[in-house]
């Protein structure tokens, strides 16, 4: 078995890697959070290192080299993904293959991170240490972005160390310190709550200053103006006094407290506009949010079409994104979105209705089992609340959102999946050699390291791009594809936006667009694609690449009705479309 040492400094790797992951300033397109995610995989892989390797003058000999590891049946669930993910592959539902080596890698990182969680609940003592350890972690990034939201609403630029937010008076501010999305920030703060809860059962902190802290992080919820506050505080509060009666700190003071932070939750969000015009930022009100377009039910339309066209095997992984494209002309405007924001339906488009059915019943059936039915697992409540709270916020975020796409989020998820599985359902463990780990840690270095110069050079190639907006002249080598690449649909995106629709184009040139176009649905993308139809005989096609256009992209549609109006007037080719488009006010 690892040495407390040992335990210790796996345990730190794994909680500075979830505090940088949401604290660092850097998002660089087109994957935005690729350096989040890297610095929680690398921190994965370096805590499992550190949980299993003696140090060098510990005995070598079989015995006391060899260490416990915990193998969880939640296995299934990555290992069951990536079969299905394959066999897409092979019936030619995904091309090119190379599309699936991130989402693979994804998922056996996070099958490790169960397996690391289930191991650290190996002895009880160590599950303390790592539940307080992530719950710090969480508690700290979020209060150090409270204080970058705060530098953010009164227009300090202070990169590189933070995002940089301008103000305006007319749009409405929703900041977001160095997440960069509202959504994931609120997703943050209630992983914080979840770990404030947790330091005030165990009584690291009084319930004077859990108070407190509870106040301040339901104030950078507010500005957030996330929505998943609006069940989430209930919910937290609901489940919290419900386990005030398993607890000595019990009583009428407690409850009337933590009313008071639902009450104070509620009198903020509803008074933000004017808070917020007194501190010098616009706020949205909660009018705006429930009145507003739904752009999600558009999403969610959009995926239970494409299921009922492929109930059995779905789209394909990552295929919502062209799959919408593909149908988004029947639906009334949403957004383009290469995800559904929400997962079972997005699990239901891309791969089919039985495995969407078999995947959310059984995670359904393992939450009651491991977080409901707290008694199968007696004098382990506070560790066991704070990961219940904890997937109650995934769980929550993922019917609106996508956070589980993102590593930094579902790599420690899968640590506390890993934890409670144990809880529930304990054994010894299997012995593994150290060696065996630290050659998967050395094999993980090298391919996190050979990505990320792989995606350096599709960052190059946006540079390139932006260069010849600007004026500049372009360097032809960075936008070609090399030989081998885990991003082959950028270098394609590249090609795309060099095309210049003309008349005389050849079958295999209108082949290739049909084909690349629908996995980039931006508004330029459809419309070179409308532009080459139109130029090349296609009226109908292109008709329908402007409706699609307008469903997906209808704030900036007017842009494009005017250029359509205005080039209809010099070639009839595309008067003909024109007069079949929407209005340049449609809804």
């Amino acid at each position: 078995m690892a040495s407390v040492k040992e335990g210790k400094l796996a345990l730190i790797i794994f909680a500075v890697a979830i505090f940088f992951s949401y604290a660092h300033p850097y998002h660089i397109h087109p994957y935005r959070t690729f350096y989040h995610d890297l610095i929680i995989c690398l921190g994965l892989l370096g805590a499992m290192a550190y949980f299993v390797v003696r140090p060098v003058s510990a005995s070598l000999s079989a015995p006391k080299a060899a260490v416990r590891l915990r193998f969880p049946a939640l296995l299934a669930l990555p290992g069951g993904i990536i079969l299905l993910i394959l066999l897409q592959v092979a019936l030619g539902m995904i091309t090119p293959a190379s599309f699936v080596a991130l989402p693979i890698l994804y998922l056996l990182l996070f099958a490790l991170a169960m397996v690391f969680g289930s191991s650290l609940a190996l002895e009880q003592s160590r599950l303390d240490r790592a539940v307080t350890a992530i719950a710090l972690a969480s508690l700290l990034a979020a209060s150090l972005s409270l204080v970058f939201q705060h530098i953010q609403i009164l227009g300090l630029d202070a990169t590189p160390f933070v995002m940089y937010i301008a103000k305006d008076p007319h749009i409405a501010m929703r900041p977001y310190a160095n997440v960069a999305q509202p959504n994931q920030l609120a997703l943050l703060y209630f992983f914080a709550l979840a770990g404030l809860w947790h330091f005030y059962r165990t009584r690291t902190f009084s319930g004077f200053s859990s108070i407190a802290i509870a106040a301040l992080l339901l104030w950078g919820a507010v500005l957030t103006q996330s929505r998943i506050g609006w069940i989430l505080v209930p919910l937290f509060f609901a489940y919290t006094a419900g386990k005030l009666g398993a607890s000595k700190r019990k009583g009428t003071p407690v409850i009337i407290a933590m009313l008071a932070l639902l009450i104070l939750y509620a009198v903020l969000t509803f008074c933000l506009p004017q808070i917020s015009q007194a501190i010098g930022f616009s706020g949205g009100s909660v009018a705006d949010h429930v009145g507003g377009r739904s752009e999600r039910t558009g999403l969610w339309q959009t995926a239970w079409q494409l299921a009922a066209q492929h109930p059995w095997l779905g789209v394909g992984w990552f295929g919502f994104g062209p799959g919408q494209v593909s149908v988004g002309a029947d639906f009334t405007s949403s957004t383009y979105a290469e995800h559904a924001h929400n997962l079972p339906l997005n699990l239901a488009a891309e791969l089919g209705w039985p495995a969407t059915i078999l995947i959310m019943g059984g995670l359904c059936w393992w939450f009651y089992q491991t977080c409901i039915r707290t008694e199968k697992s007696p004098g382990k409540s506070a560790a066991l609340q704070f990961c219940t709270l904890s997937l109650f916020a995934v769980g929550v975020h993922s019917m609106v959102e996508f956070p589980l796409w993102y590593a930094f989020v579902l790599l420690p998820v899968g640590v506390l999946m890993g934890m409670v599985h144990q809880l529930r359902w304990p054994t010894a463990g299997t012995v593994v050699r150290p060696g065996i780990v630290l050659s998967g840690f050395v094999i993980g270095c090298v391919l996190m390291a050979a990505i990320t110069l792989d995606y350096q050079r599709v960052v190059t190639g946006f540079k390139s791009i932006r260069d010849v907006s600007s004026g500049f002249e372009s360097k032809e080598k960075f936008l070609q594809k090399p030989a081998f690449t885990l991003f082959p649909q950028f270098f394609e995106y590249f090609k795309l936006t060099r095309i210049k629709p003309r008349e005389g184009m050849s079958a295999e040139e209108i082949n290739y667009i049909e084909t690349w176009a629908p996995r980039f649905g931006f508004v330029h993308i459809l419309n070179i694609e409308a532009e080459v139809y139109a130029l090349n005989g296609q009226p109908k096609k292109a008709a329908r690449s402007m409706q699609t256009l307008q469903r997906l992209h209808p704030i900036p549609y007017p842009e494009y009705y005017d250029y359509w109006k205005a080039k209809g007037k010099e070639d009839p080719r595309y008067q003909a479309v024109f007069e079949t488009m929407p209005a340049r006010d449609a809804p």
